[in-house]
């Protein structure tokens, strides 16, 4: 048993150091920050892009829609969600402002700003250090984020348009889920393992060896799972999570979420890198 414990002790206790010397904690501090202040900025852009198009209402319902087939939705996050839906509902009067366009612009800033600390973390991780980090790049996050700005409209239309398109040849009652929720769990399940091996393969300066058979790239998934089932379950049982929402008000919640959504990230980098350089010592 002490073996086993030592032989678990070990890389334990690698892993750990090296996040630490990478500063882990305080990366994902700085991209939770830089996500969070990304949210509404982004929500006035997507609701004036939407709304341009379908109008208010119809942009909200489809949006509501789609975090409804959320399995294990807490009713914690309820509160943020509903605040970023009214942001959005607002800047969704079919007119684009001033006010929308320079939101679109520090959407794309904040995004970018989240997306280059997430690069140096992981490029540290995966001892990419040397790798210069220059405009090229940031022009290439900017870009990744108003992508990622249009595609989230797109989906807006067309979970708005798919289901009218659908009732013209006799298809009704249209529904994102499957009904069953073990089901459900498993797609939601399958496509957070997607986007957490994408980004370990694609945002790094270099390509990342992870494949899909890594059991790195699943813990993680598991990891942001139980993340988001935690903070509903700290937030709903401490009155001191509780004092601070009520001061500062639901963005604690998600502020909370990202934290530990980027520690789980980054100790994956770490537990990916450390296997990498076992297998390399193997192979040496």
């Amino acid at each position: 048993m002490r073996t086993q414990l030592v032989a678990v002790a070990k890389p334990a206790k690698s892993i750990f150091a090296a996040y630490g010397s990478h500063r882990g904690s305080l990366a994902a501090g700085g991209m939770a920050y830089f996500v969070l202040l990304a949210i509404a900025p982004a929500a006035v852009a997507i609701g004036a892009l939407t709304g341009k198009l379908i109008g208010p209402a119809n942009a909200r319902s489809a949006i509501e829609a789609m975090l409804e087939q959320i399995p294990g939705d807490s009713q914690e996050f309820k509160s943020s969600i509903d605040s970023i839906l009214n942001v959005m509902t607002s800047a969704s009067t079919g007119v684009v402002t001033l006010a929308s366009i320079l939101s679109f612009f520090v959407a794309i800033y904040a995004s970018s700003k989240a997306m280059m600390a997430l690069r140096l973390a992981l490029d540290a991780a995966f001892d990419f250090e040397g790798v210069r980090h220059g405009l090229v790049v940031r022009v290439r996050d900017a870009i990744f984020t108003l992508v990622g700005l249009l595609l989230a409209s797109t989906i807006v239309l067309i979970l708005t348009l798919l289901p009218q398109i659908l009732q013209l040849f006799g298809v009704t009652n249209f529904r994102l889920s499957t009904g069953l929720g073990w089901a459900d769990w498993l797609i939601f399940t399958a496509m957070v393992w997607g986007l957490v091996l994408g980004l370990y393969r694609w945002v790094p300066s270099n390509k990342c060896s992870m494949t899909w058979k890594s059991p790195v790239a699943l813990a993680v998934t598991i990891w942001l799972l139980g993340a988001s089932a935690g903070v509903g379950i700290y937030v709903s049982v401490s009155s001191t999570i509780g004092s601070a929402i009520a001061a500062f008000g639901a963005p604690m919640i998600v502020l909370l979420w990202l934290y530990f959504s980027f520690i789980g990230l980054l100790l994956g980098a770490e537990v990916q890198s450390y296997v990498n350089a076992i297998g390399e010592k193997k192979n040496g």
